[in-house]
Formats: C-alpha cells, structure tokens, sequence
C-alpha cells in the first residue's frame, strides 16, 4: 500500500471528521485521561498523522529526552507500515523525519520551580522554543505537539497564552490534560471547566477493562458531538477503528507466504516445521556436503557459481561480527548460503542471543549483519533475555512480539534452539495466521 492510501485509510481521519474537519489553525486541543491511559501516545499519532499529510510537527517535551521521543514516533511508524503494509517504509520515514522537529524541555522541568511549571512564565518558554525553531531553524510548523505541559495544573491565563501563541503562529496545538475525575455524561470533567473557553477540542481516552476508547467531549461550538468509534490497541497504542477490522487482524493466508531459510537443526528445522504445518512455501538454500541440514523439503542446492554470489571476505565478516571465523568448518560456504537467504527475503526474523557489541552470537550473526547492512525490518528472539527485540536503525529496541508481513521472509537463528525458542517461532506463526488448517 501506498502512502497517499495508508493516509485515506488511516482512522484518524475519522478522527479528524469527528470535528467537523479536525482542530483548524489558530486552536487549542486537549486529550484528557486519568494516569497512565495513553496520552503521549495519542498525541505521537495526531503528530504522525500530520507527517504523513506532508504538514510541518513540532514536537515538544516536558517529560522525555529527544532519543526517547523519536523513537516513540518510530515504533509507531514501523507499526503502522507493518500493519498497513506499506510501499517503502525507509524512505516514507526519511521524509517524515524532513518535516518533524522534536525539543525537550526536560531540564527546565526539573529545574524550574514548581510554581512556574505551569504558568505564564512556561509558556513563554514553549513561545521561545517556537521562536528559535522558526527564526533559527527556519522551521515554520503547522501543528504543535505539547506532551507533558497538564492544562488541569496550569493557570488559566497560561492556557489563554498558548491560544494566542496558536493564532500567532497560525498553528494547531495539541496538548494533555491529566484528570482524576471521569467526565460527566455531559460537559467537561469540573478540573478542565476553568479553561474551557480557550480549548476548541477535547478528547477523552476512556478506559475500559482491557479497551481504551476516544471519546469527544468538546468540539468547538457543536453541542451535536460525534461518537468517534476509535479505541487504542493495548499492544501497540496504535488508534484503530472500531467500525473496520484492522489489517493486522485480518486473517493472512500463509499460502501466499515463502520461508527462505538454511534448513539447519535447530531454529531453521523449526521454522520450516512451521511452514510446512501452516502449508506455506518453503526454500532452503544449501550446498554440497551441509552436515547440519535437516529439512529436506524446499532444497535449493547452491552449485559454485550462485555460492560465489554470496562471497564475503572472511577478514570482512570476521571484524564486523568480532570474532574469528576461519576455523569453522565450510564456514564459507554456510556464510554464503545466508547471503541467498537474506537477499531474497524482505523481513528478518532470527532466534539467539544479542550480545555487547550489539552484533548476534554465531554465525546466525552474519544473517543479522546483513539486514542491518541492506536495511531490512529485523527481529531478533534472545533466547537468554526471552524477549523480541527490533534494530531501530542505530541500537537495538524492545519491541512487542512481532508478525510476519512481508510474504518472502528469512527464518533463521541458533543450532542450539531452547524450549523458549521452539515457542517463539512457533508464537510467530500464531500471531501472524491464526491456527494452522
């Protein structure tokens, strides 16, 4: 899918037609929820969906460092283009990036005095962050995000300044409002009433056992408010529609789907085990004299040019995974089969174990280092930590456990698979496509 279609199909634009055409330049919108509901979240996504409209996002926080901030919008990212399936996620991202700034205001919350932290005074420290990213950065946004700056703590001259900052710089801006008290069937929760006036739009996140939904509580001037019929995923914290099934719920026929992998005991038997159970295509790529082979269905056997193909100076891949190499036996042939393995896939999944130099354990390693090299969405299983982990372009994230989406992927990982192991792949395919048939 397309950006232009991901954008048409995205829930927030029923979240934008909810109020009767969105937030509109020169207003203040809040999202309001108790502790914990999913605030910052949301407003990543109101930020995101700006992004990917070609709209310029300031990005300010009072409560998390830039690094943390960017990679909060990259996981939701690399979510939606998963689920979305989207055309070029690399270079949709690079653009994005192009027309997001992000400032932290950290410092200052922790320095400041308490009674300053929501008053006239903070505010002109956003104005002055707005200043510099338009006067210096020449960066002119056209919405800002304000995570952690509370509109229920704040003098209600302080949310009238950022009105005017809004109109100012003719500019949508989005801040939080943390409430103890549940809206009332009608109206505002008593703790936003003081500022009513100078909010044009609230939202409420509405948590209900293990669903968090959006609910309109104020839309401009409209008594008539619309039911949104948008909840937040537990999972994800990605906004969804109620109303249509996400894709990434959408049951996948993994007959459309191919495993490339090396057939190799342990975590690659295991793999294709799974594909064969789930009666998905499946290729191993191997060659004269594989030792460790077991699979036998899919056998692609590599004569010596396609082997060459694969080439790599051992020296090379000895210092990129920082271990010596030339001692294992067919070491260069095994090396050259994960080349074919890697290069025809479009997502990476491996099963073992990241180590301190952020490199993968043995020559599963190779594998990953080469989706790192080109690029790939790559997911590694560590066995000794039994969680998923996702490179994120310069260290590795914790991540939720992943699906598979793309139909040509690469299973490989470790010979020496434990119980925990066996389980995430088998996991995998689970998520990814329901019962096997």
């Amino acid at each position: 899918m397309y950006r232009k279609e991901v954008n048409e199909r995205s829930p927030m634009r029923v979240f934008e037609g909810s109020m009767h055409g969105g937030l509109g330049r020169g207003n203040v919108g809040a999202v309001a929820s108790r502790p914990g509901v999913g605030k910052s979240a949301l407003l990543v996504q109101i930020g995101l969906d700006d992004l990917f409209r070609d709209r310029k996002v300031l990005h300010i926080s009072h409560e998390h460092a830039v690094d943390h901030v960017r990679s909060y919008y990259d996981e939701i990212f690399n979510d939606i283009a998963q689920a979305m399936r989207l055309e070029e996620p690399a270079t949709v991202l690079l653009d994005i990036e192009r027309n997001r700034r992000i400032f932290s205001l950290l410092g200052h919350v922790k320095t400041a005095p308490v009674s300053q932290r929501a008053g006239d005074a903070w505010v002109r420290k956003i104005a002055e962050t707005v200043a510099f990213a338009r006067d210096v950065a020449q960066f002119e946004p056209d919405v800002i995000v304000i995570d952690g700056f509370d509109a229920t703590t704040s003098a209600p001259s302080a949310v009238k300044a950022l009105r005017a900052l809004a109109r100012e710089a003719s500019a949508e801006i989005w801040i939080s409002a943390q409430v103890a008290d549940a809206p009332p069937a009608a109206g505002l929760p008593a703790s936003l009433a003081a500022c009513a006036e100078d909010i044009a739009v609230v939202v409420y996140l509405q948590a209900e056992r293990d669903v968090v939904r959006l609910r309109l509580l104020k839309d401009h001037d409209s008594e008539d408010l619309a039911d949104l019929h948008l909840r937040l995923d537990p999972h994800s914290m990605r906004v969804l529609d109620e109303d249509v099934r996400p894709a990434s719920e959408r049951p996948r026929n993994p007959r459309r789907f191919r495993l490339h992998s090396g057939g190799a005991r342990g975590a690659e038997a295991e793999f294709g085990a799974c594909a064969e159970r789930w009666s998905m295509n499946e290729v191993n790529y191997t060659f004269e004299g594989h030792r460790t082979l077991e699979r036998a269905r899919g056998l692609v056997v590599l004569g010596e040019d396609e082997l060459r193909k694969g080439d790599f100076s051992l020296v090379y891949v000895s210092r990129r995974l920082g271990r010596v190499l030339s001692e294992i036996p067919l070491v260069r042939n095994v090396l050259q089969t994960i080349w074919h393995q890697i290069n025809a896939a479009g997502e990476v999944f491996v099963i073992g174990a990241i180590q301190d130099d952020a490199t993968v354990r043995g020559g599963t390693g190779w594998g990953a280092e080469l989706a790192r090299l080109w690029k790939k969405p790559l997911y590694v299983y560590d066995q000794g930590k039994r969680g998923w982990f996702r490179w994120g372009g310069t260290a590795w994230e914790i991540t939720r456990p992943p699906t598979i989406s793309t139909e040509s992927f690469a299973g490989i990982g470790t010979q020496n698979l434990t119980d925990d192991g066996r389980e995430a792949i088998r996991d995998l395919f689970l998520r990814s496509f329901g019962d096997p048939t």
